[in-house]
Order: structure tokens, then sequence, then C-alpha cells
């Protein structure tokens, strides 16, 4: 997934925070480890690979950082988990059969996959999880999820395929959220052939609330 060996790769960024050069002087220092103690290393990395470019400078704020944090990863991939899982774990055994909606959720995520490796391989880390491809996926899911209305009788094929997209949607992720992917899968277990189940799991990413 990165580049080829032989291969010499000059990457630039400098960061700022709230617009001003970083000093100690004015007192904008951001210590990576309180921000990491106090978000999470999942979201840290978020943050960093898709809205700071290896190739040009990039702007860090508290307030931006609690934005991108909440629509993408708690209202975002987070629901999305969380939705699916407690759809599953009530739902017991899941009888997965590949239909014709299977089948196309198998193509899009193939198609994502080659899409993600190849911005890997430009170090485009931000289009690999933005809305082009793994987000993409996301927000697949959920309209899949809205549509189809899976809490309904008789709806069992359709709670497969959404955890289908999901696990498609962790196993894209462990290279940028290893934690929340291996978390992710953790919860889906596959029972028999044809044959899974799975259980809620703590929320992934709990949403900041805004400063009062």
């Amino acid at each position: 997934l990165w580049p080829k060996k032989g291969i010499t790769v000059f990457v630039h960024g400098f960061l700022t925070v709230d617009g001003k050069k970083i000093s100690k002087t004015v007192g904008n220092v951001i210590d990576p480890k309180e921000l990491v103690q106090k978000y999470g290393t999942d979201a840290v990395r978020y943050y960093l690979l898709k809205e700071i470019s290896p190739f040009e400078d990039g702007d860090f704020s508290y307030e931006k950082f609690e934005q991108v944090y909440n629509s993408d990863l708690a209202n975002g991939l987070g629901n999305f988990a969380a939705r699916v899982l407690a759809l599953g774990e009530k739902a017991g055994d899941i009888k997965t059969l590949k239909d014709s909606q299977a089948k196309l959720i198998l193509l899009k995520a193939g198609a994502t996959k080659v899409f993600v490796e190849k911005t890997l391989e430009e170090l485009r880390f931000n289009e690999a999880i933005g809305a082009k491809a793994i987000g993409g996926l996301i927000s697949f899911g959920d309209a899949y999820v809205n549509n189809e209305k899976p809490w309904e009788l008789g709806k069992e094929q359709v709670i497969g395929n959404s955890l289908l997209i999901l696990e498609q949607v962790a196993g894209l992720l462990k290279p940028f959220l290893p934690e929340a992917a291996e978390k992710i899968l953790a919860c889906m277990e596959v029972t028999g052939s044809n044959t899974l189940k799975a259980k809620k799991c703590p929320p992934l990413f709990p949403r900041i609330e805004p400063h009062i």
C-alpha cells in the first residue's frame, strides 16, 4: 500500500494553530500527548490524515478538530456502526446469502479498495478516507439502512447486508483507524456456513458536547 522501494518521496507540510505560527512565546503549542489522551489515538490520526496535507501547509484548531470529530467520527462512522451492530444483536443468528444487493455491495467495496490503494501510493491520505472513498462507503451504508429499513420484520437479509458493508468499511479503515476497526470486527462473528452473529459494542467515538 505504500510507495515502492527505490522511490524517494519528499513530503512537506507546516502546521499552524488558529492561523498563527506555532510558538512558545505566543503560547499556542499543541501537546500531541494531551490531544491523544483527551480524544484518543484514532481521532487524532483521523484529523491529521484528513485535514493536514503532507504536501501543503495545514492549520489546527480545537474548534475545527471537534467539528470534524463529531461530524465524521461520532455522527458518521460511530453512529453507523452502532446502528448496524444493534440491529445485528437483536436479530440473533443471521443467515447471509449473496443476493443481488450483497453482490453490488462487494463491487462497490472492491472499487473503493482500488481507489484507496492508489491514493495511498500517492500519499493522498485525505482522499483515501474522504467522501470519494471510505467516507463515501460509510454514507452509502447509512443510506442503505435508511432506505431498506432493516428494523422491519422479515428483513434479516438486509441486516446481513448492512453488516457486510460495516465489515468492508472496517477492513479498509485498518491502516488509518486500527483501534476502531478492530473493535468493529470484534463485534461480528461467523458462527457457521452463511451464518453470523453481531453484538453491540461501546460507542467508538462519543460525541463531544460544544463548549458553553
